[in-house]
């Protein structure tokens, strides 16, 4: 069982995490028979991808998703594309032992001609005062693996992230709280009262993991703003206000607490990587340390790479291929794991670029379990990532670090060096 951990402590203000592995049993519980696997596709037109989640009030809460269409085959006999998806979705209270506090299913007609993306919104109930799993299963005729979304959903107190959203002034809501260009904001909140906030912004620039068989410690987050600044918020409704670096943005109705909304400001091509400047330090996690530091003197980024490429594979047309398999899997890694920082510097991020999606995948309100080969098999190999309590994010997971996956690790990386 996975020692102690050490995360976000709101009190000592400290970000450091000391994770250890031992073998022996499976720490996941109820919601361990959910294989989540497919929310890592490479495809994301092929898996249910979530827009928006947060509460309306005390008992009701939202979710917008889109799931894919153009799927289901037409009838061998008619040629006519008139199938019927399911989509079902359950709500999982954590502080009642994983009761299903609510659940429904919908019959969605599917008759389009090629692959596409359709919108569902629906309301659901969740009391305030406790966390919830929002668990969607799409279900399609032919489909060889239903797709599953499972949503961490926080409604403990009001403070948490899942009260609030983020309006451009064209009327339209930031997806997953970030930005990627200064533009006029508002902070949302079904909560009328009024309020005055204080923005702390934070400019980090958070290091990349090193491999899973060595042990690592977070360093000490600084929680001394760079800057900040008062936004006030009436009838749940703020000030117009602008992100101009990048970073994050804590918004605070109570200094005395560390939880709150979070917006991110990141690059303007994210989560995607576009420029050779950017594509350099992803490299870290299939090159040794002497590789790394003389690719970083060259003088032109584009050098670096093709570089490195070209002299890892002997053959351009390979490097074009490894090249765009690599960065695409950077780009994922960014859309699904970005939390406090960039998906790709995350653990989660580190083992998906390197590895690429898990054969099974199960989470539950602590942890998230990757299984990589034959899941029955002895030849399979388990990585164990532990929930963070973090107050920017409830998407940081941290990997149970040991010398175990040094030889694993080792064949992946090669495999990207031909």
């Amino acid at each position: 069982m996975p020692s102690h951990l050490k995360q976000f402590s709101f009190l000592s203000l400290n970000l450091v995490i000391k994770a250890r592995f031992a073998f022996g049993c499976s720490p996941l519980s109820k919601l361990s028979g959910t294989d989540i696997s497919s929310v890592y596709f490479i495809e994301k037109e092929k898996s249910i991808q979530l827009r928006e989640l947060y509460n309306l009030n005390d008992s009701l809460s939202k979710i917008s998703i889109s799931i894919p269409s153009g799927l289901i085959l037409p009838d061998p006999k008619t040629k006519k594309r008139n199938g019927t998806s399911t989509l079902k979705y359950e709500v999982i209270a954590e502080n009642k032992r994983m009761a299903i506090v609510d659940s429904a299913s919908y019959q969605i007609s599917d008759t389009a001609e090629s692959q596409s993306m359709i919108n569902h919104t629906w309301t659901f109930k969740a009391a305030s005062g406790s966390s919830y799993f929002v668990k969607v299963v799409f279900i399609a005729p032919g489909l060889l693996k239903d797709f599953v979304l499972l949503e961490y959903l926080d409604k403990s107190n009001h403070s948490s992230q899942s009260w609030y959203r983020f309006k451009s002034n064209s009327e339209t809501y930031l997806p997953n709280n970030t930005t990627t260009f200064s533009q006029p904001l508002r902070l949302i909140s079904n909560d009328t009262s009024s309020r005055n906030f204080t923005v702390k912004f934070f400019s980090r620039d958070f290091a990349y993991p090193i491999p899973p068989f060595i042990d690592e410690y977070r360093p000490i987050f600084n929680f001394v703003p760079d800057s900040s600044f008062s936004l006030k918020v009436r009838k749940g409704i703020s000030d117009y206000f602008r992100p101009v670096s990048n970073g994050i943005y804590f918004f605070l109705s109570d200094t005395n607490k560390l939880e709150a909304p979070t917006l991110f400001k990141t690059q303007s091509s994210f989560p995607k990587v576009t420029l050779h400047s950017m594509m350099l330090e992803p490299l870290k996690y299939i090159t040794s340390t002497s590789e790394f530091q003389q690719l970083s003197v060259y003088t032109l980024p584009k050098l670096a790479i093709d570089s490195f490429w070209i002299a890892n594979t002997g053959r351009p047309d390979l490097a074009t291929e490894l090249i765009r398999k690599y960065y695409k899997r950077v780009e994922i890694a960014n859309e699904l794991f970005s939390s406090y920082t960039e998906g790709w510097k995350t653990d989660r991020g580190m083992i998906y670029i390197v590895m690429g999606r898990p054969l099974k995948a199960f989470r539950n309100f602590n942890q998230e379990v990757w299984i990589f080969g034959d899941s029955e098999g002895p030849n399979s190999v388990k990585f164990y990532f532990h929930k963070a309590k973090n107050p920017f994010s409830n998407n940081d997971y941290v990997l149970s670090r040991n010398p175990y996956y040094k030889t694993i690790w080792f064949q992946y990386v090669s495999s990207w060096r031909r």
